[in-house]
C-alpha cells in the first residue's frame, strides 16, 4: 500500500511540474497573428480594400474576436523601442487594450454624444488613474484614420478630411513611431505605449495586432488571465470599460459555498 501511494504521489508530483513549466493562459500563439490585411503599406487603402467593403461594417470589432474566445500573444515595440509581450502581462494581470491615433476625431475628444462622449484620451487617462494597480493598460498605435489627402480613410476607403486631418499616413516604422511619440503626453504614466509593426520591406509582418484585434480607430478589448477576450468595444467607451473591468473582477472572486469572497 505505502508503494502505491508512494507512486501515486510522484505522479501527482510530476503532474504538478507538468503543470507548472506551462503557459497558463490560453493565448493563441503570436504566429497566429494575421499579419499584412489590405495589403498595407505595399497597397494604399481604398473603396474596394478597406475594412467595410471586407467586413460590410467598420469597426470590425476586435477583429472579429467574441467575448470568450483566446486572444493572440504577441510581442511589439514601446515606444521606446522596447519589447513588450501579451502573454508576460497576462501572467500577473489582465490587460485592457485601447486602440487611439493622432488623426482620430474620438481620440482627441471632439465627440459628445454616444458612443463618443466618454472616448477621448482625458477619459482613458482618468480610468488608468483608478485601475492602474489591478490592471495593465496598453495604449496601442496603428494605421491612421483621418490623414491627409491624398491619403484616405481605412474604414471606407475613401477621403474623410477635416482639420484634425493634419498629418499623411506613415508608411514605414519611423514614421508610425514620431506620430506616436505625440501621444506620449497625452497617455498616462502608468499606461504602455505600442507601436504595431509597420515595414516597407516586401513580405514584412506587418500590423499584426491590429489586424487580428484592432480594425478600428478607438476599439477597446479585455484580456483576462486566462487569455480570453473578456470584453470588447468598437469605440472605447471609459463606463463601460470601467462596468467591464469590475465584471471581470466579481466573476473572479472564489466560490467558497457560503458565498463569494
Amino acid at each position: 500500500m505505502a508503494g502505491k501511494i508512494l507512486a501515486v504521489a510522484t505522479v501527482g508530483l510530476a503532474c504538478a511540474a507538468v503543470a507548472a513549466s506551462g503557459p497558463s493562459h490560453a493565448l493563441r500563439d503570436s504566429s497566429e497573428l494575421a499579419h499584412g490585411c489590405f495589403g498595407f503599406p505595399a497597397k494604399s487603402f481604398n473603396r474596394a480594400n478597406c475594412v467595410k467593403d471586407s467586413y460590410g461594417a467598420s469597426p470590425h470589432t476586435a477583429g472579429g474576436l467574441a467575448v470568450g474566445d483566446a486572444a493572440f500573444d504577441f510581442t511589439i515595440k514601446d515606444v521606446d523601442g522596447n519589447a513588450v509581450s501579451l502573454a508576460d502581462l497576462v501572467a500577473t494581470k489582465p490587460v485592457l487594450m485601447v486602440w487611439g491615433m493622432w488623426t482620430c476625431p474620438a481620440y482627441q475628444g471632439l465627440g459628445t454624444d454616444a458612443p463618443f462622449d466618454q472616448c477621448s484620451y482625458k477619459h482613458e487617462w482618468d480610468l488608468v488613474e483608478k485601475y492602474q494597480g489591478s490592471v495593465h493598460f496598453l495604449h496601442l498605435v496603428g494605421p491612421e484614420p483621418h490623414p491627409a489627402a491624398p491619403d484616405v480613410n481605412f474604414d471606407a476607403g475613401k477621403l474623410l478630411l477635416n482639420y484634425w486631418s493634419t498629418e499623411r499616413q506613415p508608411r514605414d516604422y519611423a514614421g508610425r513611431v514620431e506620430l506616436a511619440q505625440r501621444l506620449a503626453e497625452y497617455t498616462h504614466p502608468g499606461a504602455t505605449l505600442l507601436v504595431d509593426d509597420l515595414s516597407s520591406e516586401p513580405g514584412a509582418a506587418n500590423n499584426g495586432v491590429w489586424c487580428s484585434m484592432g480594425l478600428g480607430a478607438r476599439t477597446a478589448v479585455l484580456v483576462g488571465t486566462d487569455g480570453k477576450v473578456a470584453y470588447s468595444k468598437d469605440w472605447f467607451h471609459a463606463g463601460d470599460a470601467q462596468a467591464a473591468i469590475e465584471t471581470y473582477f466579481a466573476s473572479q472572486k472564489v466560490w467558497t459555498g457560503l458565498g463569494r469572497e
